[in-house]
């Protein structure tokens, strides 16, 4: 699957292995932090519209149920012109890769 954000493009069989790796040449470590900002990003944007509560915070595990739904999968995708498949790789990729969010 391919995911794009403004110029870069990003293969998620590629974001896979760079991530598996331990170690990486300057090239992957560069497209694996983009690709680790721009999926915190849209974590945020992703948690934020699923949470019915504005002032009160949710974990990664309380989004993944939240996704459970596919009315709130279609919301996001509409929302943010990204397809199912790719909103669930984002919160499973943050899930596995990004070890600051709880």
């Amino acid at each position: 699957m391919q995911i794009t954000d403004g110029t870069w493009i990003f293969d998620s069989e590629t974001i896979d292995e760079a991530a598996k790796k331990l170690q990486r040449d300057e090239q992957e470590r560069e497209m694996l932090n983009a690709f680790a900002r721009y999926a915190y990003l849209r974590y945020k944007q992703i948690r934020d519209c699923v949470n019915p509560r504005k002032c009160k915070y949710m974990r990664i595990d309380q989004v993944r149920e939240q996704l459970k739904s596919p009315a709130k999968v279609q919301k996001i995708s509409s929302l943010f012109n990204i397809s199912e498949e790719e909103v669930h790789y984002i919160v499973d990729f943050v899930k596995k890769y990004l070890k600051y969010v709880k």
